[in-house]
């Protein structure tokens, strides 16, 4: 039985960061809650140097299709959810979910 992976990529702009540390906190908070609630792995993917902008990707993996598809749209929704907050707003999210070894 191969394992499904899936995968967030969400883009997000964050106006009331001033500095670095302002997103950090951003980013930091929102891959907590991620991986509180979705059990998933989260990572900062940049850019590095930029304080208003993050990319973010998150990946849940489990052994059937239709279990990543519905966690993978749950997380969708979750991230959309927390982006009414104002923190921040997502410019771009895309997923997919996929068997290992069909990559």
């Amino acid at each position: 039985m191969k394992p499904w992976l899936g995968v967030v990529k969400v883009s997000i702009e964050i106006p009331g960061a001033g500095n670095l540390k302002d997103r950090r906190q951003v980013v930091r908070s929102l891959n907590e809650r991620i991986k509180k609630h979705f059990n998933a792995s989260c990572s900062d993917l940049g850019p590095d140097a930029v304080w208003n902008r993050a990319d973010i990707a998150a990946c849940c993996v489990g052994s059937s299709h239709s279990e990543i598809a519905s966690r993978i749209e749950q997380l969708c929704g979750f991230v959309d959810r927390a982006g009414d907050s104002g923190e921040f707003m997502i410019t771009c999210m895309e997923h997919e979910v996929f068997a290992y070894g069909d990559l």
